[in-house]
């Protein structure tokens, strides 16, 4: 059966991932760019998942692509979606975060963090399989 099955797209290049980030002016973590290099993006756990990661060629989500219609703080770059929530990295703190339209007195306390995009896969693994 296919319904936890992951679609995963074809790598990006080096060469993408730097003009990518060239083009829009944003730096993309080098945990998420080593994901990129093996696949950029997809779609995780079929029909129970609804988790997407957002790449640089990608047809349906890139990575910046707001479906929120910017509620989402500018500060965070949007790497994809986990459910209702935008898998985010901020700069700032150089961590990851799941942001769901907390407000700023929020975002510390209600929000996932993680240090790297493998502590990501680690928890959306272990909460879709576990």
């Amino acid at each position: 059966d296919d319904w936890m099955c992951s679609e995963f797209h074809e790598p990006a290049s080096e060469s993408d991932i730097a003009a990518f980030e060239r083009e829009n002016g944003i730096v993309i973590p080098q945990s998420y760019k080593d994901f990129l290099v093996l696949s950029d993006g997809g779609e995780l756990f079929g029909a129970v998942g609804n988790v997407w990661l957002y790449g640089v060629k990608a047809t349906r989500f890139k990575i910046g692509d707001d479906f929120s219609d910017g509620m989402v703080p500018k500060d965070f770059l949007i790497l994809g979606f986990h459910d209702s929530q935008h898998i985010c990295f901020m700069p700032e703190r150089n961590k990851f975060l799941f942001y769901e339209y907390e407000t700023p007195d929020e975002i510390e306390s209600e929000c996932l963090w993680f240090d790297s995009f493998y502590d990501v896969m680690e928890y959306l693994i272990d909460v879709r399989t576990g």
